[in-house]
């Protein structure tokens, strides 16, 4: 990807929360359900949960012999919006198109076990049908997440201060509600080049492949189906066509079933994936440092190291802290935490936080000062609790002095439950930086980090 190539030009990928679309020409990737569907975040496993209702609801047509509705309800076109796909030059494929939505169908029906059963993951139709690729699945899940979608972009356009229009047509969009496809007007950012509306997907829900995909199926459940056959002399070695292969997993749907259930039980190995980029780690990392080193500390460029900061964590932490958002107030407008991340690791360490200090979510305080004051510490202790977990950090430009490594044991010591409040330094951001330049999980300092306060705090 070139760097004018990309919508927003001025962006770097590593320093957003979303995939930056391109201007002309679809991006090799798509939504992978799975990831909604293992997510700690309860609004996706809600969405994940919306996909397969209305998968269901398709499956439930079928099933009364309603093919009018059921193509209705199965109509996936590709939403160009997004720009995920893997044409070679544009945006306006056809999704799964007329004749993929009767091939779906008819697949289904051949495959009553699979009717009665139901479906677990939509990505079980790469498995049943020869024309539902990884593509296909991307695009039943982003036309059912559309109304997400356009929600997440315009908060997202809120928070980098991105320019959008008003009143801009997209269509069919799932209501879940009513469970029928709506066209709106939506205020949005537009690709220059067609005019068309942009629609901004998380990177922590995007893969190269699905999860749950069929050359994975056939290397390793479908192949040791095969095996097992060979020794009783029920197949020949010639490897099957896809359509052999569909047909099979139709009528022997308990290795669907198997392999579905392995997927699930490797669901921490289930991670996003973006392709190579062109503003790389290392690119992306000098950047970061050479800000780092030319902000001042004092009030008046608080904004700008605020700023800095997400961007830092974002482009170490991503995709185990993720969704930083700025300056996230309580209802009631008393209480203002500078950055708010989710928490939705895998790593142990992160595992540990989120369940020993009920940690979903984990705050970072911004301080943009030389000197941290007991005050700060003290009003940064008062936002950790129930909302928002019990372990947070301030952020600030020096390293702290003995006095507040004692104001932190002694915030330790007197709650009830604990609360563990670090301090994270410039000299901690460059070394977390260049970490990452190295392609190094950060995951590891940061427990040691955790470690060494909670040695001093015993």
């Amino acid at each position: 990807m070139t760097k004018d190539s990309s919508v927003f030009p001025q962006l770097r990928q590593l320093e957003v929360d979303f995939v930056i679309p391109h201007l002309v020409g679809d991006l090799p990737l798509c939504i992978d359900p799975f990831l909604l569907f293992k997510s700690r975040d309860p609004e996706l496993r809600l969405l994940h949960a919306s996909i397969v209702e209305h998968f269901a609801d398709g499956v439930s047509a079928i099933a009364k012999d309603d093919e009018l509705d059921a193509k209705y309800i199965l109509d996936f076109p590709e939403v160009a919006e997004i720009g995920f796909g893997y044409g070679a030059s544009n945006k306006r494929g056809s999704g799964l198109g007329k004749t993929l939505t009767n091939l779906l169908i008819g697949s289904l029906k051949l495959s009553p076990a699979i009717m009665e059963r139901g479906i677990r993951h939509v990505e079980e139709m790469q498995l049943i049908s020869p024309g539902i690729g990884p593509d296909r699945v991307g695009d039943i899940a982003s036309n059912i997440l559309k109304e997400y979608l356009i929600q997440y972009t315009q908060r997202q356009c809120e928070v980098h201060n991105l320019p959008i229009r008003s009143l801009v047509p997209v269509n069919h969009v799932y209501d879940p509600k009513e469970r029928c496809w709506r066209d709106g007007y939506y205020d949005l950012p537009v690709n220059s080049e067609d005019g068309r509306a942009i629609l901004f997907v998380p990177r922590r829900i995007v893969r190269q492949l699905p999860w749950i995909n069929y050359d994975n199926f056939v290397k390793t459940e479908f192949r040791a189906y095969l095996e097992a056959r060979k020794r009783v002399g029920r197949v020949t070695g010639r490897a099957p066509s896809k359509a052999e292969v569909t047909s099979t997993s139709r009528v022997e749907t308990s290795i669907i079933d198997a392999y579905v259930k392995q997927r699930e039980q490797q669901a921490a190995a289930a991670q996003p994936i973006l392709p190579p980029l062109t503003d790389s780690s290392a690119d992306t990392g000098e950047s970061l440092l050479t800000r780092l080193a030319t902000i001042p500390p004092g009030q008046s460029d608080a904004t700008a190291y605020q700023e800095l900061v997400l961007d830092i964590l974002t482009f170490v932490f991503c995709p185990d802290l993720i969704d930083g958002r700025l300056e996230e107030r309580t209802i009631d407008g008393t209480e203002r935490r500078d950055i708010i991340v989710t928490n939705d690791s895998d790593a142990t360490f992160l595992d540990y936080v989120r369940t020993s200090h009920d940690s979903l979510f984990v705050m970072f305080e911004v301080k943009n000062t030389d000197e941290l004051t007991m005050a700060a510490l003290n009003q940064a202790a008062t936002y950790l609790g129930d909302r928002i977990g019990r372990l947070g950090y301030i952020v600030t430009r020096k390293p702290p002095g003995d006095n507040l490594l004692r104001k932190q044991i002694s915030i330790f010591n007197d709650s009830n439950p604990r609360k563990v409040l670090l301090i994270l330094s410039d000299r901690d951001l460059e070394e977390l930086i260049k970490l990452r330049m190295q392609d190094v999980s950060p995951i590891l300092w940061l427990q040691k980090h955790y470690r060494r306060f909670r040695t001093a705090a015993q």
